[in-house]
């Protein structure tokens, strides 16, 4: 055998010299010398020679196929039906096939078409498939397990498109696919695990579409693909477990486009893509989790608009792509420590964008992310984390509120402040609660009740000049009507005086209150009328509230108006 699986040169280079020598019950020996591609000799590999002839009396005897440490020339199914006079779809019965360390010559097709695999197993470990194309389609593997495992393929195309395949599992495992197109296109596997760890494949294209799998765990650990396009489009994946962890998809399009991918954990960690779009429009992860931590996604874009999962993970992610997250169903999102250096677009367009929640704690953007407040629901998108301390939710905030200001979002972003401002303060005063100081915890409590008033509520921090405009209402007619009765009801507690002649002074005394409160509320001062008494220290503070209050609207408005 083959000491490499020539990942880095899909083309086999051999020659064969047939020897009359007999060879483990074999009558001829075939002598395959490998070459890379300077022509140098790599291995020399001897192989027992049986005709397609001897095959073809196997096959009428009812015999098992035993074609371990073959040299087989132009095998083929169609010349054996036409020789019999078959009709091209009718299945040609193979009983208990093993071709372990087999070598499948041909001239132009390896062909398999509608064999029908029956017995316990069906194994192909090991063979080599020359650089003709090998057909399998319409293949029914009824039996048990099917093993291709360490298969090498050589540059023409391989195809299994109709397969059937049983109950067991199948294996192909660090198989090399060549360099020619794949095609599993409508292939229905079994019930059993799937393995298709660590198999490599060429430039060429590769196509699952409408494959159907079933319950049993698929893996694709640690597969390299070419620079072909990889179609998976309207796939059914089962309920198993789906395993694309560390695969390398390469250049060229990834569709995952309307498919389903059933109630298991679908796990895409540590992968790698390259330059072309990849597509998982409108598919279905169903009440799953997709996991796709620490993905290069690479350039080109890509697409999960339509998307319906429960929970989906891109936690420390680069995304130096356009990243549509427009999903029509999501519980909940976690990009927390992601690096965006292109654009997320959640804004929905026609149809709603369902997204529960979403995580961006540790988010870095160098690019922008397209999101509304208000139709994002964005309020709820952060709170809705009920197990994110809130500390995390302030910086998710203050992360929002950065990109709504990249954005020109001034609205959003003022929201956005917000609730920065008043998730920090709910951390910071749930940390100093915890103290067994009590000095600490009463000066914790009293600054953050103070902050939430005075920052809070009067102006929303300063986002919002108009509630500091009715909150100055508010005082100032506080303060006045302190004044009337303070004068009316308790004159021994203080008066307001006027410097006026009493002809001149002939209003209402409910009347000068408001105005003296007026006067010094704004600082004018006009010395008309001053307090007396006890009054005179609720005077000072009235004044240094207004002269607080109107500095609070100045910085309030400028920042409107100056954005």
């Amino acid at each position: 055998m083959l000491d490499s699986p020539l990942h880095e040169d899909q083309l086999l280079r051999y020659t064969v010299d047939i020897e009359d020598k007999p060879i483990r019950g074999f009558n001829q020996t075939a002598l395959v010398s490998f070459f890379d591609f300077s022509g140098r000799r790599l291995s020399q590999v001897k192989y027992g020679v049986i005709t397609f002839e001897e095959i073809i009396a196997k096959i009428d005897a009812g015999e098992n196929i035993v074609l371990n440490n073959a040299y087989i020339k132009n095998f083929s199914l169609t010349d054996y039906r036409t020789e019999k006079g078959f009709d091209d779809s009718v299945f040609i019965t193979l009983k208990n096939f093993s071709a372990k360390k087999t070598f499948f010559d041909c001239d132009l097709l390896t062909d398999f078409m509608y064999a029908k695999f029956e017995g316990d197993k069906t194994i192909f470990d090991a063979s080599i498939f020359a650089n003709g194309n090998a057909d399998f389609s319409n293949a029914d593997f009824v039996g048990g397990d099917v093993s291709f495992k360490k298969v090498k393929f050589g540059n023409g195309n391989v195809n299994f498109q109709s397969v059937h395949f049983g109950e067991g599992n199948i294996n192909f495992n660090n198989t090399n696919f060549g360099s020619g197109n794949l095609s599993f296109v409508d292939c229905s596997f079994s019930h059993g695990n799937v393995d298709f760890k660590n198999i490599y494949i060429g430039d060429g294209n590769v196509d699952f579409k409408f494959a159907r799998f079933e319950n049993g765990d698929i893996s694709f650990d640690k597969a390299s693909f070419g620079k072909g396009k990889k179609d998976f489009k309207n796939i059914e994946f089962g309920g198993g477990k789906i395993d694309f962890r560390r695969v390398e998809f390469n250049d060229g399009d990834v569709v995952f486009e309307g498919a389903e991918f059933g109630d298991g954990k679908v796990n895409f960690r540590s992968s790698t893509f390259g330059e072309g779009h990849k597509t998982f429009d409108e598919a279905d992860f169903a009440h799953g989790e997709a996991q796709f931590d620490l993905v290069e996604f690479g350039t080109g874009s890509v697409s999960f608009n339509k998307t319906k999962v429960h929970d989906i993970s891109f936690k420390g992610c680069a995304l130096n792509c356009y990243f549509d997250l427009r999903l029509g169903e999501c519980h909940h999102v976690d990009m927390s420590n992601t690096i965006v250096r292109d654009i997320i677009d959640i804004l929905p367009e026609d149809d709603h964008v369902v997204i529960k929640t979403l995580n961006i704690s540790g988010m870095r953007i160098l690019g922008r992310i397209f999101i509304d407040w208000r139709i994002n629901n964005v309020y709820d998108l952060i709170h809705s984390q009920t197990e994110t301390p809130l500390f995390k939710m302030a910086e998710q905030f203050r992360i929002l509120k950065e990109n709504f200001r990249n954005n020109g979002q001034y609205e959003d972003e003022d929201a956005a402040y917000l609730e920065f401002k008043r998730c920090e303060s709910k951390a910071r005063l749930e940390k100093d609660k915890t103290t067994t100081n009590i000095v600490k915890k009463i000066y914790a409590y009293s600054n953050y009740y103070f902050q939430r008033y005075v920052f809070d509520f009067i102006g929303h921090y300063g986002t919002n000049p108009i509630r500091v405009v009715a909150n100055m209402g508010i005082v100032f007619s506080i303060f006045s009507l302190f004044f009337y009765f303070a004068t009316e009801y308790f004159p021994s507690f203080g008066t307001i005086a006027t410097t006026l002649p009493p002809e001149y002074n002939h209003i209402h005394n409910f009347w000068n209150t408001f105005y003296y409160s007026a006067i010094t509320f704004f600082t004018i001062g006009y010395g008309d009328y001053f307090a007396e008494g006890y009054l005179k220290p609720f005077a000072a503070f009235e004044g240094f509230t207004g002269v607080f209050l109107m500095s609070y609207f100045t910085v309030a408005f400028v920042r409107k108006i100056l954005r």
